[in-house]
């Protein structure tokens, strides 16, 4: 946010060097260009340097979407691209924060973890209800196995 704090600070004093209200017309580009040289920002690509005007414009907004945007994430950080982040500002005006990732699903676990909580759920149960649930089972395996056999082919199985 320094960089964009900096920028902002280049468009105000470009706006008095080119004796204008608004950020247009060629006083001004000069202005801002002449005043990004100095302070070293003319390597940073035009688009660039208009995010980063916009994010540091609109701080507080920036930082709440941030923050949103982590509150949901479980494994890796949030963008920190000015232009991501100003798209993730406006989307989440529109729509609201992110909600939060749900975990990891069935298909997901280890077959070994998945037996253990097969096995748990068997013990709470009574005899001749575990059996009809080992039945309707062994009938979700069976079918699960032939739908493989049918896209995968018979080569699959070794």
């Amino acid at each position: 946010m320094e960089i964009g704090r900096a920028l902002l600070l280049g468009r105000r004093l470009a706006l008095e060097a080119a004796d204008t209200d608004r950020p247009i017309g060629r006083p001004y580009i000069a202005a801002l260009r002449a005043r990004c040289e100095t302070e070293g920002f003319d390597d940073l690509p035009t688009p660039w340097r208009m995010d980063l005007l916009w994010c540091a414009k609109h701080e507080v907004e920036v930082r709440q979407a941030y923050a949103a945007q982590l509150a949901a994430r479980t494994k890796s950080l949030p963008s920190i691209n000015p232009r991501t982040l100003r798209q993730s500002v406006a989307k989440q005006a529109a729509e609201g924060a992110p909600r939060k990732r749900k975990g990891a699903s069935v298909a997901m676990l280890p077959l070994a973890t998945l037996c253990d909580l097969i096995g748990a759920r068997l013990r709470r149960c009574a005899p001749a209800e575990a059996l009809a649930e080992i039945a309707a089972l062994a009938e979700t395996l069976e079918d699960a196995a032939w739908r493989h056999l049918e896209v995968a082919g018979p080569q699959s199985v070794r």
